[in-house]
């Protein structure tokens, strides 16, 4: 008769937790980085002193916003090892600390939930493993989003003064300086290669020689790095070479995403700021013949760095797979090709078209809705009129009412709850539904707006673009101007079909071709046909319309 032997399999003690500690500091001037050390002290102290736990590790971010995740390399590592099951639990000082952004810091609450992994947040004295509900801790999150949307707000405000009064110090020296005691000053050798880089500029080197010979030549980047034609253009953009100092080039939005300043703030320039490189003249026949060049090739400046990049860049896309189309210069043709494509057909079978084509199906849609604007854009700008001007106000009537209503009733239920009527469980979790259903009326309040707000911008969309084709002006080449102000966007479906989506809302199907023409009597027997939707009736009128003979060429 055989016996069974049994074995004890091996548990590691539930009750010792594998216990990590996540710190941070969001500057690393010396007072910040002591607090940095005093944190890791206090971590190792708190965890080695509970009896049930074990210290994975301290995890710390140095010099690091708490607003955005993508740059916090040691949060990223510690929800790393989490799913490799090296953590039991997380302990960190505050939600502010984890982070000022309430969308990411609920997000990385409920992925460690789903790993059972909860996290202790000392200040506020929230675990998330005895949690009920995440409305507490959204609104903490949300009050330190708040807190570093104000704080925020106070710095670039004393930096702008700063800029006003002229006292600005710079952080950060450019290539061909060095800074010393808060001032730029000349580093000579990288100084000798900026004046070489405009002399050679302006001697007829192009940008992209310019970053090769330096290259060849062993001249490092202010990082180490390679020369690039974007660098060197960079350098002969950078009105800072003259000795004064324009500020405020950059700003970043309400969600920390860098701009470049179009307008939208108070540029600041500071004359004789600092010693100078090359001098005024110089420096403007350089941007003499940088705005020649943009002209000659159709190059966009503005919004983004000089990068080569072209009218069409970063507006064409796929219809197959929605990858960017990437332009590619061959023998007399500049064609826009799909990048996936580029690397194999098996990927996208969508082939390359010629810019040429692009350019005149634009001129063929825009002398189409010249021809078409009284039965078209003047119908769809009065139907976009009487939807922006709908009645709304019924629904939102009912939802601040709503609002009003759950306001009292917490009212009440506080009353009730401090007399002693009322269960103090029951508060909670009444209050608890009332505010959920506050904050679900305000987000359709929120949707509402929205929607009124696409509304309306549709309107002047519209408004603008049949004014453009009132003029009557037929296209009988291409014209960037229009171009940049009614296309968001193309999408190319194959070798003889793209779609231009409008600013306006439209999409506009074209076929491509060699020629643009369109017949003056270009359209016959329109039919009407009603859709409830003001963009997609002018859309499907756009479709039908006919020429006496071929009006694609």
């Amino acid at each position: 008769m055989s016996t069974i032997t049994k074995i004890q399999s091996y548990h590691r003690d539930a009750k010792q937790l594998r216990v990590a500690a996540y710190c941070r500091v969001s500057t690393d001037n010396v007072e910040q980085l002591e607090s940095l050390e005093n944190q890791r002290e206090h971590y190792q102290k708190y965890i080695s002193n509970q009896p049930n736990w074990q210290l994975a590790k301290i995890y710390y971010d140095e010099g690091i916003s708490g607003t955005k995740l993508t740059k916090r390399d040691a949060l990223k590592e510690l929800l790393a090892d989490c799913h490799n099951h090296r953590i039991d639990l997380v302990i960190t000082k505050s939600i502010s600390r984890l982070s000022r952004n309430t969308t990411d810091c609920l997000r990385i609450v409920r992925e460690l939930q789903q790993l059972n992994i909860p996290i202790i947040f000392e200040k506020e004295h929230i675990n998330t493993g005895a949690m009920a509900s995440e409305l507490f801790l959204s609104i903490l999150s949300s009050i330190a989003q708040d807190e570093s949307h104000s704080t925020a707000g106070n710095l670039r405000w004393s930096i702008r003064q700063r800029f006003a009064s002229g006292e600005f110090r710079v952080s950060s020296a450019p290539y061909g300086y060095s800074i010393e005691d808060g001032n730029l000053v000349i580093d000579s050798v990288e100084a000798g290669v900026v004046r070489e880089i405009f002399q050679q500029f302006l001697s007829g080197m192009s940008a992209s020689q310019i970053a090769r010979k330096l290259n060849h030549c062993y001249v490092a980047t202010k990082r180490g790095g390679q020369w690039r034609s974007n660098t060197v253009i960079n350098i002969l953009r950078n009105c800072n070479y003259t000795g004064d100092m324009l500020c405020q080039k950059t700003y970043r939005d309400d969600q920390y995403h860098r701009h470049f300043n179009q307008g939208e703030l108070t540029q600041y320039l500071i004359e004789d700021h600092h010693p100078s490189l090359v001098n005024h003249e110089t420096f403007n026949r350089v941007q003499g013949l940088l705005t020649e060049a943009v002209q000659k090739r159709h190059i966009e400046t503005g919004s983004h760095k000089y990068q080569q990049h072209y009218l069409f860049s970063g507006k064409i896309t796929c219809g197959n797979c929605g990858t960017i189309f990437k332009r590619q210069t061959r023998p007399n043709k500049i064609y826009w090709a799909c990048q996936k494509h580029l690397k194999s057909t098996k990927q996208c079978p969508i082939k390359a078209i010629s810019e040429t084509s692009l350019e005149t199906a634009f001129c063929n849609m825009m002398n189409k809705l010249i021809y078409s604007r009284k039965f078209l854009l003047q119908p769809l700008l009065e139907n976009l009129r009487v939807q922006a001007n709908s009645d709304t106000n019924g629904q939102l009537s009912l939802l601040v009412a709503q609002i009003k209503a759950n306001d009292h009733k917490a009212e009440t239920l506080t009353e009730l709850m401090q007399s002693g009527f009322l269960d103090k469980a029951i508060y909670v979790n009444q209050t608890a539904k009332l505010e959920q259903d506050t904050c679900q009326c305000r987000e359709k309040i929120k949707q509402f707006n929205s929607n009124n707000t696409d509304s309306a911008n549709n309107f002047e969309n519209v408004r603008a673009l049949l004014h453009w084709c009132q003029q009557g002006q037929k296209l009988s080449s291409f014209n960037k101007a229009p171009f940049q102000d009614f296309v968001q966007q193309i999408v190319v479906n194959g070798p003889n079909n793209v779609v231009f989506k409008l600013k306006c809302g439209l999409r506009l199907t074209e076929k491509l071709t060699k020629a643009a023409g369109l017949d003056e009597n270009f359209y016959r027997g329109v039919i009407r046909q009603r859709f409830n939707e003001p963009i997609r009736q002018a859309e499907y009128l756009y479709s039908i319309i006919e020429s006496e003979g071929d009006l694609i060429g």
